[in-house]
């Protein structure tokens, strides 16, 4: 009988050493993989965990920042009045920056619109390549059908309309160049960008805007919306884009069709538009109803 015991007792005891030996190895395991996981996870100063990376690759990620209301650009702070939690559940895109820049020696239209603001003939101006661009979206990148693509205009209209693309590129188009800026990060989250379109006057005027109409709403087809008041919607260089830089907008950048609102910020600049609707309600948009500036400004304009 003792011997029975004894024989047990070093079975358990060698069980026992097995088992502290697994745990150690674990725990080690574990050490070793929160180690790696932490210089991801701080970012400019602990302020939050978006990160550029020091290669500058690419990040595409749901983003929790908390730096909102002081942003670096150029070594100086700016204030810039949006929620304290901003764009919290959208996907991001970096800039690669590993792509040579554009040079477009001439731009021969009377209504361009430079890196400043003003309205002028731009000339010696360095665009940002299409596969170089930021990308802030609140989903996946929806796959619009050419085929069958129809840019609906209802609400408070005389006139409402269901164009299709070729329709919409048949009609007189204006050439601007506008920087493309996120309010969230407006130093690296930009473009240069040459935009062809149509200007969203002339398709509010062939729709015919009622008396009383106070506000555009602009629908994308992943589901995000933004608005407008009307007096910017009837801006001559407010546009339904369907180019950049000479060619078709890609599909991460709103192919077929994007809203382009210059010297405003890049929230009001609604991908895969679908859908515009005339209204004198106090409509707010995916961003504005979470506390973003209705009247986007970047610069006072």
């Amino acid at each position: 009988m003792p011997s029975n015991t004894e024989g047990g007792r070093s079975r358990n005891m060698g069980i026992s050493s097995r088992r502290r030996f697994l745990t150690m190895l674990l725990t080690a395991g574990a050490a070793a993989m929160l180690a790696s996981m932490i210089p991801n996870a701080i970012t400019n100063n602990g302020q939050g965990i978006e990160s550029t990376t020091a290669n500058n690759s690419a990040i595409s990620s749901v983003i929790n920042e908390s730096r909102a209301n002081q942003l670096i650009t150029n070594g100086s702070t700016v204030n810039i009045t949006v929620p304290t939690a901003s764009h919290i559940s959208a996907i991001k895109t970096f800039p690669t920056n590993k792509t040579q820049q554009v040079n477009v020696d001439a731009v021969a239209v009377s209504n361009a619109t430079n890196n400043t603001g003003s309205t002028s003939n731009v000339t010696n101006v360095s665009l940002t390549p299409l596969d170089d661009w930021y990308i802030v979206q609140i989903g996946p990148t929806p796959q619009v059908n050419i085929g069958n693509y129809m840019l609906v205009v209802d609400g408070l209209v005389n006139n409402p309309l269901n164009l299709t693309y070729s329709e919409l590129t048949s009609m007189p188009t204006t050439t601007i160049i506008d920087t493309l800026q996120c309010v969230s990060d407006p130093y690296f989250l930009k473009a240069m960008v040459k935009w062809i379109g149509v200007p969203l006057k002339y398709v509010l005027n062939a729709a015919g805007v009622q008396s009383g109409a106070t506000k555009v709403i602009l629908y994308g087809a992943d589901g995000y919306t933004s608005d407008l008041p009307l007096w910017k919607a009837m801006e001559n260089d407010t546009l339904i884009a369907f180019m950049a830089d000479g060619q078709p907008l890609l599909a991460t950048h709103g192919y077929p069709v994007r809203l382009v609102v210059p010297r405003w910020w890049g929230y009001k600049y609604v991908k895969w538009l679908v859908k515009i609707t005339v209204t004198n309600e106090n409509y707010l948009g995916y961003w504005e109803s979470r506390g973003y500036p209705d009247v986007a400004r970047k610069n006072g304009d």
